[in-house]
């Protein structure tokens, strides 16, 4: 899973030649839905943000350094924002099926982070699956994969 992410963070780490330059479109836009699903609520709570860090760090190979750095400028950058269908689009041209569904099970781990699922959350999510082409049973068990980490 994530081989696309994973292939684009090699090319970044392993660029031999300097005029060779990945913005890493696809981890960008998947940090923006990550924190997405922690606003949507309207609270930013420090324990959804470190979450997403712990999810730059873990999943995408980011220093601490680096995953806070790309935090606060994608939330420094949320306050122009007004919407998020072109980060989709990326990921719907950048992931695998699998890869989306690890997005999908990314994004309950954010939300079920404080405990609570609101009503905006359990919104925001059903959206992301047909935006994503995620199956309510896929989405399903990526939320049951995320419950586990918080037993």
């Amino acid at each position: 899973m994530f081989s696309n992410l994973k292939s684009a963070i090699q090319k970044v780490t392993s660029k031999a030649n300097e005029e060779e330059e990945y913005k890493g479109e696809d981890v960008q836009a998947v940090i923006i839905l990550l924190l997405e699903a922690c606003q949507i609520d309207g609270e930013t709570g420090q324990v959804e943000i470190d979450y997403v860090k712990t999810l730059l760090i873990n999943k995408f190979n980011f220093n601490e350094s680096d995953a806070n750095e790309n935090i606060n400028k994608a939330l420094e950058d949320s306050e122009q924002r007004i919407e998020i269908f072109s980060q989709i689009k990326v990921i719907l041209n950048e992931m695998d099926h699998d890869e989306r569904i690890e997005v999908i099970e990314m994004m309950w781990g954010v939300i079920l982070a404080d405990g609570v699922i609101d009503d905006f959350e359990a919104n925001l999510m059903r959206r992301m699956n047909g935006l994503l082409y995620v199956s309510g049973v896929e989405s399903a068990a990526a939320k049951e994969k995320a419950m586990i980490q918080f037993k």
